[in-house]
């Protein structure tokens, strides 16, 4: 099949220009033009940096129809509106194997659950799915899901995300499609030699949609590459006899932190596999920089308490590096000279700006205190707190956070707690009072709630500020504790082993030497 200079240069050379990228209303209008009654939009979602790929507002701009909520007496709305399904696509990269990822599930449909504001309080959000077209998990299911529903399917999400990997895995090949039968042969010869007659020129510029391609049981699927925007306009292929078809559309805006890289290494930012990931301890004074100071994180650490550390555990295919936060500034705005092996463009240096400040307020001490708990101490009776949180790199990956803070380093606001009590009687905070992972039901008349809020009084967190160019890029999410996953999964080392047996070739020898050297006089 012949191709154009620009998918020659892609395929064999990963060079290309990218497209102007749509706007959602461009893709709704798109959705719009379907000639399908029933149709379904799936939300592709990358999970390297979930959910800064999430478009929070997709139901409104695509005109989906209204999600179900949590209420059981609450009748379904049919509606000829299309429906939407959400796939956490690349879930290779949070787990080794498909256990540890499904595991992960209830902690994602919480993050998912804060991303969508306060229409997804209520929602069931039933319609979730961690996939992988790397590794097959579960979509096998939504590729017979597909092929019964039939219908306009659409794959909707921003660029780099995996669309175009997962068409190729979802789409329903060969097998589902039923043998033609002797008419449908002739009307096929029909369609085909009228088509050849036809003058494409008639075909109206206004159209959104561009016209099908002829359906066949292994049709030639969309180009994959990691150059943003490699889909130039929505993909059409047929499946089951004009059963329906599946749908893939370009990809939407997504940062742009590559403009700030060296032209040769703005392939790396994409994790295509899963990264070996160490443990980094920064130290009071202390910065951590990734890829050589494309991003900097500087934990606000009191200097002058060195037991205080901060471990951290970047998901990134970039190298990471601590230094003292001196160096590390220098290095990052690009007037220190260093060894570390940089890949900022030049004079990307002088766009560097703070994005932030951002506080570890995950609640981690039942995971990391797992030997404790283990021999039944409770989480409030440890004298310390362990939080953490998942910083976002737009495109690239998260950094995982984790501080231990001491009891007696945790101080009260001024105000204080109703009551005005001190620091002596102030009663310690529980882990499931201050963690985020607990449930977004609000009961009727919001009093546990209200209690909840006298009961415990906001404490001094952890902070990290960061700094990126623009000050953009970055996003925060509650911790899902995937390095601790991870090593819980391993194969423990063996412990030291006995003393091993003296070897004993040429004892025999060895002993009649000796008889005869004690037997002379």
């Amino acid at each position: 099949m012949p191709t154009c200079d620009r998918c020659h240069y892609l395929v064999h050379d990963s060079r290309g220009v990218p497209i102007a990228h749509p706007s959602v209303e461009a893709i709704a209008d798109s959705i719009a033009e379907s000639p399908f009654a029933r149709n379904h939009v799936y939300h592709v979602v990358d999970a390297a940096d979930f959910p800064m790929s999430v478009i929070p507002s997709i139901y409104k701009h695509l005109s989906l129809a209204h999600p179900r909520t949590q209420n059981r007496r609450s009748q379904h709305s049919f509606s000829s509106r299309p429906s939407l399904s959400f796939l956490i696509t690349r879930s290779d990269l949070i787990g080794p194997t498909k256990e540890i990822v499904d595991s992960m599930m209830p902690k994602f449909i919480e993050v998912l659950r804060t991303a969508l504001g306060r229409m997804g309080r209520n929602l069931r959000l039933g319609n979730v799915h961690l996939v992988s077209s790397k590794r097959g998990w579960w979509t096998k299911d939504i590729k017979e899901t597909i092929w019964h529903r039939g219908g306009g399917n659409w794959l909707v999400g921003k660029f780099n995300v995996g669309k175009s990997n997962l068409f190729e895995v979802l789409f329903p090949k060969g097998a589902h499609n039923p043998a033609p039968s002797q008419k449908g042969l002739q009307r096929q010869k029909g369609v085909e030699a009228a088509s050849k007659g036809s003058d494409t020129s008639f075909l109206s510029e206004k159209n959104l949609l561009p016209p099908p391609q002829p359906e066949v049981a292994f049709p030639t699927m969309p180009l994959v590459s990691s150059l943003p925007g490699t889909t130039a306009s929505p993909i059409r292929i047929p499946f089951g006899n004009h059963k329906g078809e599946l749908i893939d559309t370009p990809g939407l805006q997504r940062g742009g932190l590559d403009r700030f890289v060296k032209p040769e290494d703005r392939a790396d930012l994409v994790m295509v596999h899963r990264p070996t990931v160490f443990q980094h301890v920064v130290k009071p004074g202390q910065s951590l920089l990734l890829g050589g100071g494309l991003i900097r994180i500087t934990p606000l650490l009191n200097e002058h308490d060195r037991s205080t550390t901060m471990l951290a555990y970047p998901f990134v295919p970039l190298k990471a590096h601590v230094t003292s936060t001196a160096k590390a500034e220098g290095t990052q705005i690009q007037q220190r000279e260093s060894g570390i092996e940089s890949i900022l463009a030049e004079e990307a240096g002088m766009s560097i700006s703070s994005a932030g400040r951002f506080k570890l307020q995950t609640d981690v001490t039942r995971s990391r205190a797992g030997s404790m708990i283990r021999a039944g101490v409770k989480p409030n009776k440890l004298p310390f707190h362990v939080y953490a949180t998942d910083i976002l790199i737009e495109g690239v990956g998260w950094v995982e956070l984790v501080c231990q803070v001491r009891k007696s380093k945790q101080t009260v606001p001024a105000g204080g707690p109703p009551g005005g009590s001190t620091e002596s009687d102030t009663v310690a905070p529980t882990a499931e009072g201050l963690s985020i992972e607990t449930s977004t039901f609000v009961p009727f008349g919001g009093e546990q709630a209200a209690y909840n809020q006298t009961a415990l009084p906001p404490l001094d967190f952890p902070e990290v500020e960061i700094f990126t160019p623009g000050g953009k890029f970055i996003g925060q999410r509650m911790c899902l504790d995937v390095w601790q996953t991870w090593d819980t999964g391993k194969p423990q080392k063996a412990g030291r082993r006995a003393r091993p047996r003296k070897p004993m070739a040429g004892a025999k020898k060895r002993d009649k030497i000796a008889r005869r050297t004690a037997g002379k006089p």
